[in-house]
């Protein structure tokens, strides 16, 4: 059985319910490919619907490349599915992928080891009696440290007293929800197309999810207003999945938006220390308005996955319930130690080298696009470590990057990251912080291949 629940007052029909549980279980990995499904007749009676119910929902997942039905085995996940679950986990498999495109993707190549040991060892050697104590926030050299080296990189306006220290990004997304949902913000509008698994920590934190579009200027501040959203979560930098930048005109308006419902704006600033143009980029929207924006960042895009560290500055009102969360802040002496790679300018010397690498591995994919994918084409700013690539109209994204999956290459389709019903042009979201630059002319090549055999496919 699955435990499926019908609402018989849903404005959803009930087939659109089942494909939607058994779609979102698919995608979050819960149903793993190839798993067996009952039969139409055994999943109508334990739900309590006709049975062309059950039928039309397993017609419509067979027909998106969810399902697949076989004669005497009936009906089951499909194995060719890409990993649609969070972007960056590993799904179990025998033998690594040749290329990993994932928006999440990281690796341990940007950990600069020998400095941060030198770090380690500094603070190791300077820590003296009683040691460092448990502090709710995070250790407050750390902590100063950021405050200054964030104003100074990102324009934004802190003390402090007001940056808390978290595991990462995501985690401190999630408290900031429950943060929120305690001050009366029952109700959080995301972007859309947007990041899945954001949509799901508010969820998890008994928020109400309104998906709000995104254009060319990024969100849609008059869509916006009209959700009856009191907060947002917005990435004003290198967008996910578009890659665009919050125009100036919209930064200007969502502000006022959150002044006139007296609201809030999370600020997920994941990509903001790697623009890859002219210029320092766009600074921080926070500090346009630092008592409405909660700035949230991590270390992920830049020492990968060894250290496991976010952050987010907020009001003294949000400040101090976060210090009554668990933020799973890392250890005392890795805090101390990120402090010193900070203050020593380690932190600044790395960002350049990353930023010139990613440089070259953007130049480089865009070049591959030319050459490889005729009709497609790459947009968003260059910023940060990943592109969207539009594709052919026609191209069904799933299935693309299901054969490229076979093909050994993981990467996201446009449509993962479309939130309900809204229909989106396809595309592939192409993360290249895993891929070195040498690399992704081969790795477009087979996406190329794959696209070639998914259009054969249509025209045959």
């Amino acid at each position: 059985m699955l435990p499926i629940a019908i609402d018989r007052n849903s404005r959803l029909t009930m087939t659109e319910q089942i494909q939607s549980a058994i779609r979102g279980w698919i995608q979050d990995g819960t149903l793993h490919p190839g798993v067996r499904l009952p039969s139409s007749r055994d999943l109508a009676g334990d739900l309590g619907v006709s049975r062309s119910v059950v039928v039309q929902a397993y017609v419509q997942l067979i027909a998106e490349g969810y399902l697949r039905a076989t004669q005497g085995s009936g009906t089951r996940v499909a194995t060719h599915l890409p990993h649609l679950g969070r972007p960056g986990s590993e799904p179990a498999r025998s033998t690594e992928p040749r290329f990993d495109l994932r928006v999440d993707a990281t690796s341990t190549v940007f950990f600069p080891s020998r400095e941060w040991l030198q770090a380690y060892e500094h603070v190791g050697r300077s820590i003296g009696e009683p040691g460092p104590r448990r502090h709710p926030l995070g250790v407050p050299e750390l902590r100063a440290e950021l405050a200054a080296y964030l104003g100074r990189s990102r324009g934004v306006l802190a003390t402090a007293g007001e940056v808390a220290i978290t595991a990462d990004s995501d985690h401190t997304v999630g408290v900031v929800c429950h943060v929120l949902r305690e001050l009366g913000s029952n109700h959080i509008a995301v972007e859309n197309p947007g990041a899945p698994w954001q949509a799901r920590l508010a969820e998890q934190a008994g928020l109400a999810v309104t998906a709000v579009p995104v254009d060319g200027e990024g969100i849609d501040v008059d869509a916006l207003e009209r959700s009856g959203a009191r907060a947002v979560l917005v990435t004003p930098v290198s967008q996910v999945p578009t890659g665009v930048v919050l125009s100036s005109r919209r930064r200007e308006a969502l502000l006022r938006w959150a002044a006139d419902v007296d609201g809030w704006v999370i600020e997920y600033d994941r990509d903001g220390h790697l623009w890859l143009g002219v210029g320092s980029g766009p600074l921080a929207l926070q500090r346009d308005c630092p008592e409405r924006v909660i700035y949230v960042g991590a270390t992920g895009a830049l020492l990968g996955p060894c250290v496991r560290l976010g952050w987010a500055v907020a009001p003294a009102s949000v400040a101090d319930r976060l210090g009554r969360m668990q933020l799973g802040a890392p250890d005392p002496l890795t805090q101390l130690t990120f402090a010193h790679f900070v203050s020593s300018g380690v932190l600044d010397q790395h960002v350049r080298q990353v930023r010139s690498i990613f440089r070259a591995r953007r130049s480089a994919l865009r070049d591959a696009v030319e050459q490889h994918l005729p009709g497609a084409r790459m947009t968003g700013v260059p910023a940060g470590t990943h592109a969207y690539i539009q594709c052919p109209s026609g191209v069904d994204d799933v299935r693309l990057t299901a054969v490229a999956r076979a093909r050994s290459v993981l990467v996201h389709p446009g449509r993962h990251f479309q939130l309900g019903r809204r229909p989106s042009a396809p595309g592939v979201v192409v993360g290249y912080g895993a891929v070195r630059s040498g690399q992704l002319p081969d790795a477009v090549g087979v996406l190329a291949a794959a696209m070639r055999q998914v259009t054969g496919l249509l025209a045959s």
